[in-house]
């Protein structure tokens, strides 16, 4: 079903976009989309009179190679590259030993600023097309589901860990200053646990996404770790652990330790868009600016949700409900709402992309299932009822689920 809601999905993971190859890659239309593996185009591409010295790949953005980064398997099904991967900004060469004559099978996998992942795969071929390539041989750096899999999961798990760990903790500072109940702290331990699980699940993904190059390879895995990609998950393991410190040093008595947890938070917020499409807006402070204030808002409102559904439930009289009820929900609703919507302004070309587009689709989905659970919170507040509160959870839930989904698709506009 989310397949045929939101378009193929694993054709629109990862945001650099291939602009232009040398040999040219007639499989690719200028949409960016490719044709289908078994036409003429994509088995033997372009025909070449003679054997180019190189293959050179010019990206939207600047990219760093992963693995052996970039390969080419000649006619024989041996390699055909010789020498280093060079790297200039946004383009990729390699030198090429292509004097036999057939069909050669280009592969590619690097990583773009944003941490995504970009991986494919090119033929061409001297004088006429043949050999082992030609023949049907498997085409290498697709995808998988479960780099897939893992990326979403990630994701939600990181969305929930800041809601339950920056999230809960604002909302009861605010609400009711850092000496908290002890279901807030077990809470609190919860998102903690999450924020730190959900990096491995990530780091998972973005190897499995790129083990066409080597599976598990300890060379993959390092570049990996060496990459964009590795600089975001070092600096959210480090958050996680720091809130970690705070929240027990709060708890022996140390109150000072409270003021840094807020902005602990916004610092998270403002790396997680390291990692999003704010990454790719321009002037890129504007980008970031909108997704960390979204974020936060975002946390906020889950964090006073699961305030408010705290056991034993606050009463509704006491100043911790008002104020998490009446003041800081709608503040987070209306703060998620206004800065989502300039961030579609941001990634949409116009209206029709929220049909036309996957990523558009995707979104008018989360906007829709945002405004029932911003409803049901309304509602619930309003009868005093929390089974709408939780069911307000659910629908915030899947909201959280498909940010993260969101995060790993190509936006119309970068």
């Amino acid at each position: 079903m989310l397949g045929g809601l939101f378009g193929r999905v694993p054709a629109v993971l990862a945001h650099a976009v291939l602009l232009r190859a040398d040999p040219p890659d007639l499989c690719r239309l200028p949409s960016g989309d490719s044709l289908a593996a078994d036409t003429p185009a994509c088995r033997t591409g372009a025909v070449l009179p003679a054997p180019p010295r190189s293959v050179e790949l010019l990206f939207s953005e600047p990219v760093q190679p992963i693995g052996r980064g970039l390969r080419v398997v000649g006619p024989d099904g041996r390699r055909a590259d010789r020498g280093p991967v060079g790297v200039a900004g946004a383009q990729v060469s390699v030198p090429v030993d292509a004097r036999a004559t057939g069909t050669y099978r280009v592969v590619w996998s690097v990583i773009s600023p944003d941490t995504h992942p970009e991986f494919g795969t090119m033929t061409f071929s001297v004088r006429r097309a043949g050999g082992i390539v030609a023949e049907g041989a498997p085409a290498a750096g697709a995808p998988g589901t479960w780099g897939i899999v893992l990326g979403a999961l990630g994701h939600l798990l990181h969305f929930c860990g800041y809601g339950l760990g920056f999230g809960i903790f604002a909302a009861a500072w605010l609400a009711g200053g850092p000496e908290a109940p002890e279901p807030m702290w077990r809470a609190l331990g919860l998102g903690i646990l999450l924020l730190l699980a959900a990096e491995p699940v990530a780091f998972a993904a973005e190897s499995v996404s790129l083990g066409a190059l080597g599976g598990a390879d300890p060379a993959v895995m390092g570049a990996v770790l060496d990459s964009s990609f590795g600089r975001v998950l070092a600096q959210r393991l480090a958050a996680a652990i720091l809130l970690w410190v705070l929240a027990g040093a709060i708890r022996t008595g140390a109150l000072r330790a409270a003021w840094p947890v807020p902005l602990l938070g916004v610092a998270l917020a403002f790396v997680d868009g390291e990692a999003a499409h704010a990454a790719g807006v321009r002037p890129p402070w504007w980008g970031l600016g909108v997704n960390t204030v979204h974020v936060c808002a975002m946390g906020l409102w889950a964090g006073t949700l699961a305030f408010a559904l705290l056991p034993p439930p606050l009463p509704r009289s006491s100043r911790g409900w008002r104020i998490a009820a009446r003041v800081l929900a709608p503040a987070a609703v209306a703060g998620a709402a206004a800065t989502g919507a300039v961030m579609a302004f941001q990634h949409l070309a116009g209206l029709r992309d929220f049909v036309a587009n996957p990523y558009g689709r995707a979104l008018g989905v989360k906007a829709l299932v945002a405004i029932a659970a911003a409803g049901l919170g309304w509602a619930g507040v309003r009868r005093s009822a929390p089974r709408l509160l939780r069911w307000e959870a659910a629908a915030l839930l899947a909201v959280l689920a498909l940010a993260g989904l969101l995060v790993l698709m190509r936006p119309p506009v970068p």
